[in-house]
């Protein structure tokens, strides 16, 4: 395949660099090991490579802390109170991404991913250089190799997501090297991240104990390379200068070859009354057969637990944290005929929005009048049925321009973290990919490969058309009409999908900057329902009146494809640049 032609080249200038300089992956003078305690015995050696698996670079990924859902909460999915991210989705509103600039530690960047991204890839490249010196068996140095390939790849993946194309190290630095390294492109990081994850794939196992589950496998190393690819396809990808603008054929066939191991050793997707399990409470064989990689953490009912602050508060004792995007909720089709609800053929009935639904919907979102842990949720702006009309549980209140933590700003709730039980403790599961983003990676890649979704490709399992069938029908929705079946129709159906089956996993950001889509203003817009209590009638069936008003409009210019980087860094020297427009 030209992917291999490609990555020669881009391997070679890249090695030669790494052997020439530094940045940010200096070998400490003060690191305090000693050679041969630590790479010359096997448990030592181990526990060593095991700081990749028990020091995260995610802040999610690290017990009782924050869920998923920092990224929606700046981009058009959700909206979130006050202080829930570093930078508040008030400032993120306004384009307002200096915090990170200064030291780089904004909570939307999860804390200090830069820095820890970086230590990764030290600690991967030190355990790669010295693995000829592992004493211990075959099978447990392949776990170490195929541990440090796994996490270097993932390590540069959410590095260049988040702020483009680096520098791709192959050795950890001596600190007398030279730091001022030149940076390579957003794709060529992202091809040589798919790279580091396909000789992952080659020594890790398919299948691990429910025990070791979190650690990488061969499904998750392919997984994460077929995302790779997929990012290097893409549209923000292909438009930088010297881009490749060829490489879908590559990334669907990458995401076929992950779906066939997966499915081959056991991995696919639950039923749907299994969803909930997922993400939330022990059942093992849910989680284990559908989340790829990720993380389990344990989440306490109380007032310091992140999980208290997203529940609604009130009746759930909450604090609030997010809202979602009435947008976002228009893109969950309706069930019976499987249409976007602005199909005048799809059954949807604007007064009462939530009849009839995806099932995926309850599953996500808080609506009005749903039953939550035994509760029915009262989500209104007012109560026209008592003179003069009293206000409901949307009212908004301000302090120093920003809006105060209480209810919910656009008329719902998140509820994918939510657990069913009042008063109790929850484990929760955090998916990094799962089982259905394979097929809609694939179902995306194949689509723009090989020119239609019915197309099939007889070295693969699926056609596009039949891969995102897979997940429609598992969350009980009909297969796509075929008024979508053309090439630009089928597109914006997968991109529906993938926000609908993904929200609130981190994920809807670095869709539309990477599709290049995030300053078009129907991707800026943050619309809320507008809700008022009223007697009930032929055309207020519910009791309720419904209607959908813009709640803000967000800046979003071409600087914020990318993330600031902290000004230490790009002083370092004129060769590492900042990104542009910062």
């Amino acid at each position: 395949m030209k992917i291999y032609n490609i990555l020669f080249f881009i391997i070679l200038v890249a090695f030669i660099s790494s052997c020439e300089s530094d940045y940010l992956d200096k070998m400490e003078e003060s690191e305090g090991y000693d050679f041969e305690d630590v790479f010359l015995d096997s448990v030592n050696f181990k526990n060593f490579n095991d700081k990749l698996v028990v020091t995260p670079l995610l802040k999610r990924h690290r017990n009782d802390v924050r869920p998923l859902g920092d990224f929606d909460d700046v981009s058009d999915n959700s909206i979130s109170g006050p202080n829930w991210t570093g930078v508040p989705s008030v400032q993120a509103a306004a384009g307002d991404f200096y915090p990170m600039r200064t030291n780089g530690n904004a909570v939307m960047c999860n804390n200090d991913t830069w820095s820890r991204i970086w230590n990764q890839i030290r600690v991967a490249n030190i355990c790669i250089r010295n693995i000829d010196f592992y004493p211990g068996s075959i099978s447990s140095r392949n776990v170490i190799l195929g541990t440090s390939y796994y996490f270097r790849g993932y390590a540069y993946f959410e590095l260049v997501r988040r702020w483009g194309g680096m520098p791709y190290f192959y050795k950890p630095i001596s600190a007398d090297e030279n730091m001022d390294v030149p940076r390579l492109s957003y794709q060529e990081t992202m091809l040589l991240a798919a790279a580091d994850l396909d000789s992952a794939a080659m020594y890790l196992k398919p299948v691990i104990p429910e025990s070791d589950w979190g650690r990488p496998t061969q499904v998750a190393a392919l997984g994460y390379k077929a995302k790779a690819l997929v990012y290097a396809a893409s549209e923000f990808a292909a438009m930088q200068p010297g881009a490749f603008t060829d490489l879908w054929d590559d990334a669907a066939l990458a995401a076929d070859e992950a779906i066939k191991v997966a499915e081959d050793n056991g991995y696919g997707l639950v039923p749907m009354d299994k969803y909930y399990y997922i993400f939330k409470e022990n059942e093992e064989e849910v989680y284990t057969k559908e989340i790829l990689y990720g993380r389990r953490s344990d989440h306490t009912w109380g007032s310091n637990s992140y999980k208290q602050r997203y529940r609604p508060p009130g009746q759930l004792s909450g604090q609030y944290a997010t809202a979602p995007n009435q947008l976002l909720v228009d893109c969950f089709e309706m069930q019976a005929t499987g249409l976007p609800i602005n199909d005048p053929a799809s059954g949807y009935n604007p007064q009462d929005p939530y009849a009839g639904r995806d099932p995926r919907f309850a599953e996500s979102i808080i609506t009005n009048q749903q039953t939550v842990m035994g509760r029915k949720m009262q989500i209104y702006d007012r109560d026209e049925t008592k003179t003069p009309a009293t206000l409901g549980s949307l009212s908004l209140v301000y302090s120093d321009g920003q809006v105060s933590m209480g209810y919910t700003k656009t008329g719902y709730y998140n509820n994918k973290w939510m657990g069913r039980t009042f008063n109790a403790n929850l484990d929760m599961h955090y998916p990094e990919i799962r089982m259905s983003e394979l097929y809609l990676l694939f179902a995306e890649a194949a689509n723009e490969a090989w020119g239609t979704p019915a197309q099939l490709n007889t070295a693969c399992r699926y056609s596009a058309e039949e891969a995102l069938n897979v997940v429609r029908n598992r969350a009980l929705m009909p297969n796509i009409a075929s008024k979508f079946l053309s090439k630009d129709a089928f597109r914006e159906r997968v991109r529906n999908e993938r926000r609908v089956e993904l929200c609130f996993e981190d994920n809807r950001l670095f869709d539309i900057r990477r599709w290049h889509i995030a300053h078009l203003p129907e991707n800026r817009d943050m619309w809320k329902m507008d809700i008022a209590k009223v007697a009930v009638s032929a055309e207020c069936p519910t009791g309720f009146r419904y209607t959908p008003m813009l709640y803000q409009q967000r800046v979003f210019e071409e600087k914020h494809y990318l993330f600031v980087i902290k000004l230490d860094d790009t002083n370092i020297g004129p060769n590492f640049l900042q990104n542009p427009g910062w």
